[in-house]
């Protein structure tokens, strides 16, 4: 068993720290669970003065003299305060923050996951439709880091936007393939 112990130990710590959660423990303990959102918006006075852990994507992040207002389009989290399905949304909600918050880093399209309490309602326009925002007093934010993908040469096939693509295995009798790769697929 000891010689195991060099794999099962890393593997032990790097399973507990994947499932760490993204708000702190003492936060999580006051957050009211398993609350859907659209309740919330049906029903701000039964559950104003709670905490509640929310998530979802940026919309608009706006600074003022009494700090930072950021409207977040709503999608669920799972227990640890991950997205279960960022393509899903109840609704809206605002969270102020007393700190000044840099727009350009809590920038639309970024995904974020709040704890604060719920103060009460706003009711402001989204586009033409008058619509009731809560309002969350942020106690703690976790910005989410941005997801970036980059295109690799490596992958590259010159046919596949044509409109004469000949998928694998058959393009390797197609003249011009040869041409530009070989004709071995270990080549190119």
């Amino acid at each position: 068993m000891g010689r195991y112990n060099y794999v099962i130990v890393p593997l032990f710590f790097l399973f507990v720290i994947s499932c760490s959660y993204v708000i702190s423990k003492e936060v999580r303990q006051q957050a009211i669970r398993n609350v859907p959102f659209k309740n919330i918006l049906e029903n701000p006075s039964a559950y104003e003065n709670n905490v509640f852990i929310l998530g979802g994507i940026i919309s608009e992040t706006k600074n003022s003299n009494q700090g930072t207002e950021i409207e977040i389009v709503q999608s669920p989290l799972d227990r640890y305060g991950y997205f279960i399905n960022r393509d899903y949304s109840e609704g809206r909600f605002i969270v102020s923050s007393s700190k000044m918050l840099d727009p350009l880093i809590y920038k639309e399209g970024r995904y974020i996951t709040v704890a604060g309490r719920l103060t009460g309602m706003r009711t402001k326009l989204l586009g033409d439709l008058e619509y009731s925002y809560p309002l969350i007093e942020s106690i703690e934010l976790f910005l989410w880091k941005e997801e970036r993908y980059y295109w690799s040469e490596y992958y590259y096939d010159p046919y596949y936007y044509r409109p004469y693509y000949i998928p694998y295995p058959y393009y390797w009798s197609y003249p011009s393939h040869h041409r530009l790769h070989g004709p071995y697929p270990w080549y190119w």
